[in-house]
């Protein structure tokens, strides 16, 4: 990270209300969104930090077993991703991306930097390393890496998920000025956890914020991939209300905003459709003061 700007995110790093409380250490590691800078043939290296990038650094540590805690996994080919410090994206080349393949014990160490926010409509998203891993015998996981303490989680869609409270880790500084975590992941051999394959294929749709609202509430859409996007919003009797969207989109995020000052309180459904496909339903109160 450049220099001063990790100052910043420690200053940041404020105790956050959500804290793992595993049932279970060998829970399956949870599913988030591709997002749309996903891009196929990075390197394999342990470290995706350009080598002209002057600034300090994030080590990060795992390990990646199966779900009945002793197996570990051999082999695995890991995906990682992010933004630089600034916020932003190489899509032209392969900086602040990279493979790692597990070891022998199902290990992996990470040099990266702690990725800098950027705006997702009118709202940061908090600071977060895009994972995928792939293993043979294993269903695919695509998720993200959060950080405790990071202001923006609660208002992130994604981020304040309950799916999400296993990954959002503790760093902790060293005596250069360094920063260390652990992610460790647990992989399943049934249908992902957090997510359905449609969702993998086409992206997300967030649930409203705020919720339950009054008179306005905002949904953001991440869309994976090119697709005709139909977004349309019924009452509890099944009658339609709204529609949001209906055309064709590009991928990327996109903010939708819902304002209706003669809305009656109850609870409403957003539909998400996508080449004529139910991708996803979220439920939304609206509810006066």
């Amino acid at each position: 990270m450049k220099k001063g700007t990790l100052g910043v995110f420690a200053a940041s790093l404020i105790p956050f209300q959500l804290k793992a409380n595993n049932s279970s250490v060998c829970d399956p590691t949870t599913t988030d969104i591709l997002g749309p800078f996903f891009s196929e043939g990075a390197p394999q290296t342990s470290s995706i930090v350009p080598e002209d990038y002057d600034g300090e650094r994030l080590f990060l540590t795992g390990h990646l077993s199966a779900i009945d805690c002793d197996t570990n996994i051999v082999a695995a080919v890991l995906d990682f991703w992010q933004a630089d410090a600034s916020g932003a994206y190489d899509n032209d080349g392969f900086k602040f991306r990279g493979k790692i393949i597990t070891d022998e014990n199902g290990n992996y160490n990470l040099e990266t930097i702690i990725p800098g926010k950027y705006l997702n409509g009118s709202q940061y998203r908090p600071s977060h390393i895009h994972l995928k891993v792939q293993a043979e015998g294993y269903d695919d996981l695509v998720t993200q890496i959060y950080f405790e303490g990071d202001v923006d989680i609660p208002s992130d869609p994604w981020a304040s998920s309950a799916s999400a409270i296993n990954r959002i880790i503790p760093v902790n500084s060293g005596f250069a000025g360094d920063w260390f975590g652990t992610f460790d992941i647990v992989l399943s051999g049934t249908a992902p956890v957090g997510i359905n394959e449609l969702q993998i294929e086409y992206g997300d749709l967030s649930q409203n914020y705020p919720n339950p609202f009054n008179r306005s509430t905002r949904i953001f859409l991440v869309l994976n991939k090119n697709a005709q996007t139909l977004i349309e919003i019924y009452d509890q009797k099944g009658s339609l209300i709204k529609v949001l969207m209906n055309q064709d989109l590009a991928k990327g995020r996109y903010e939708l905003n819902w304002t209706d000052a003669s809305l009656a309180n109850g609870i409403y459904t957003t539909v998400w459709t996508s080449d004529n496909k139910l991708v996803k339903t979220i439920k939304m109160i609206h509810q006066t003061n």
